[in-house]
Parts: structure tokens; sequence; C-alpha cells
């Protein structure tokens, strides 16, 4: 029988090497096994990673973390519903405690505790969660991007939203959780920088993208009407429409007259054998976009953009680019 090393007991000094030899892994593990050992481990060694991602279920509830580095390291974690125990799954090891000694947010807590990244890049939220996770994402610095599950509830998912918004900037939405039009209005004027919304609603209209002040707004899943892209350009081609969108990215049900609206918009053609590439104000996972053809249009104030006709995986799409920065190559 092979007798425990007593490593807690050794003195700082001696812990200092032990430690810059572990595997990130065992650090991870180590840190995970209580409060003491949460302790020593963010004092004696921290992890360097540039970013960390999170998958946060409840269905057992799961969460799933990847650190990168110079190297690809992937750490899962388990919390499931066991007879007696909550089970952390490292790999091929396992660490195991009391049911109920740990709750999911402090696992998200003590990882960010033990690795040199302030905050985490990308969240997934699934299932009817634990509001302290979010309450524990919102004291983060910052999250570049959350997605809500079509597994979470209306509830739930306002919540979220309420919660984590004011430290987020990009948000995608597989499902709508409001109710009224006023809500998804509210919600629309937030300053985001990328929205992508993958769901049905259709109790809003296009319309309701007239009031979004986020500049990029991807749409799917949903297919608007000619009329619908008819007058949404028509309300921006007379200045009603006056926000920060730089971007709208939607799918079309039906052919778009476009001699008549190219006509009526002052439209002109840009030539499909030339490119022309996008540039954002701000770092939108990309910081350019590049495309051939479409048309060019200027309103009133003398504001420009440039819109586009095309397919999407099979469906007829429509782009627009308002021209903050537009360059031929």
């Amino acid at each position: 029988m092979t007798t425990p090393f007593p490593l807690l007991r050794l003195p700082r000094l001696a812990l200092i090497p032990v430690f810059k030899y572990m595997d990130p892994l065992d650090i991870i593990s180590f840190s995970l096994l209580s409060e003491r050992t949460n302790k020593l481990s963010k004092s004696l060694r921290k992890i360097s990673i540039n970013s960390i991602s999170a998958f946060v279920r409840s269905d057992y509830p799961r969460i799933t973390l990847a650190l990168r580095c110079d190297m690809s390291l992937g750490l899962h974690l388990y919390t499931e519903i066991l007879p007696g125990e909550v089970n952390v799954m490292l790999r091929n090891g396992m660490i195991s405690w009391e049911k109920g000694s740990i709750t999911v947010a402090k696992l998200v807590e003590r990882i960010l505790g033990v690795t040199s990244c302030e905050s985490l890049e990308y969240v997934i939220l699934r299932g009817p969660l634990q509001l302290e996770v979010c309450d524990i994402l919102a004291q983060l610095p910052k999250l570049q991007k959350l997605v809500i599950d079509d597994s979470c509830s209306d509830n739930f998912a306002k919540k979220a939203l309420e919660i984590i918004l004011p430290v987020t900037t990009e948000i995608s939405l597989y499902r709508i959780p409001f109710e009224s039009r006023e809500e998804f209005q509210t919600f629309l004027k937030s300053n985001l920088n990328e929205l992508y919304i993958h769901s049905q609603f259709s109790t809003f209209t296009l319309d309701d993208f007239l009031v979004t002040n986020a500049l990029k707004v991807e749409l799917r899943q949903v297919l608007f009407s000619a009329t619908d892209i008819c007058q949404f350009l028509t309300n921006w081609f007379h200045s009603k429409h006056n926000s920060r969108l730089e971007h709208l990215s939607l799918l079309v049900n039906e052919d778009v007259n476009e001699a008549c609206l190219l006509e009526v918009l002052n439209a002109v053609p840009f030539l499909g054998d030339r490119g022309r590439t996008s540039f954002h104000t701000k770092q939108l996972g990309f910081l350019s976009k590049s495309y051939c053809g479409g048309y060019d249009i200027e309103r009133t104030d003398g504001k420009k953009a440039t819109i586009r006709f095309g397919t999407f995986y099979g469906e007829k799409s429509f782009d627009f680019y308002v021209d903050r920065a537009l360059f031929e190559m």
C-alpha cells in the first residue's frame, strides 16, 4: 500500500519548485480540492493563458472550459449528479468531494483564480441554470461573447441578459425571451458591438431594428419580406434611422424588385469584378469584411451605405454596410 505524500506539510519554499514543475491540469485540479489548496495555487503559480471559454449546462450540470496557451490545453469539468458526490473529471483523472460542497459558480471563480486570464472569452448558457453563475460572470472585467441557448427559460434568459449585459459586447440569441416589443427594443438599444439572432421571432418586424445600437446585426432562422427590406432602406434613406449600426445581414423569403428599389434610392452599381473592404470602427471578431459587387446609396444627410443581394446556404440574403470606412482594392 502506497503512503500518501504529505504535500501540504511542506514549507512554502519547498512548495515553490514543486508547483513550478506541475502540469497545468494538475495545478487546476489541486486548486479545486479545498479553500486552502486554492489559495496555495493562486499564490505559488499562475497558469499563463490567453483566454478561457466556458459552456455551462444544468441538465446535470456541466462546465467545459478550453484553455489556450502556447500549446492547446483542454479542460473538461463535470459536476454530475451522483448518489453521494460530485465529480470533476480532468482528462483521465477524477477529483471527488462531498455533494453540495462546491457550486458551479465557485468552480468558475476558482479556475479564474489560478490563471493569468482576468476574464472569460466565450460563455454558452444552456438549460435552467442557477443565477449565481450569472452573478459570478457579471463580476468579470469583461466577457467577450455570451450565447443564450434555446434550452434556457424565458425568465432565466432575461435575467441573465440583465446581469451580464454590462460586461459583454457580443451576444448570440437562440431564444427570444421578450414578450413585448417595448422589452425587445429596450434590449436592442444596448450598445453592443455584435448581435446575432438565430431564432424565430414572428411577433417582431424589421422595423424593430431601426432602433438598434449594435454595430453589427446578423439575423438567421427568420425570413423577411421584400416589403420589409424596402421599408428599412426607405426609412434609412430619409434619415429616420440614425444609430451605431455598421452592418446588417439577414435572409429574405422572396425576390426583391431590385430595379425599382434601386431607382427610388438613386443607387449606383459597384462593379462585381472590383473588390471592396469595409473596416469596422471597433474590433468585431474580424476587423474588416471584403466583398465584391453591390450598390452604393447616399441619404439626405450625406451618409453613405452599400447594399448587396446574394445567397446564403441556398436562401436569398441581404447585406447592408454603412460607409464608415470603405476602401476599394
